[in-house]
């Protein structure tokens, strides 16, 4: 049963891919790429979310880069000793 989500998924990707691919031939090979990166995320994420993987949100690793300037900023704005 759980394997028949992803592969409906992957049907449904499919038809996308026979109902949008003609029209997007005459756009140039930009925007067929483009279309074709962003579908194949879009269904990788979907198959995760529903085989239930852990995703790890992107928030996490901008708040990993960021938290020390953060800090930092903090103790040097807010610090009342320096004033």
């Amino acid at each position: 049963m759980t394997m028949l989500i992803p592969l409906g998924i992957c049907m449904i990707s499919m038809a996308i891919i026979f109902f949008e691919l003609p029209k997007l031939k005459k756009g140039g090979t930009k925007l067929t790429w483009t279309f074709s990166i962003l579908l194949v995320m879009g269904t990788s994420l979907n198959i995760a979310i529903s085989l239930n993987a852990i995703i790890i949100s992107p928030l996490e690793a901008i708040m990993y880069i960021f938290q020390p300037v953060s800090d930092f900023l903090k103790e040097t704005l807010l610090n009342k000793k320096n004033l």
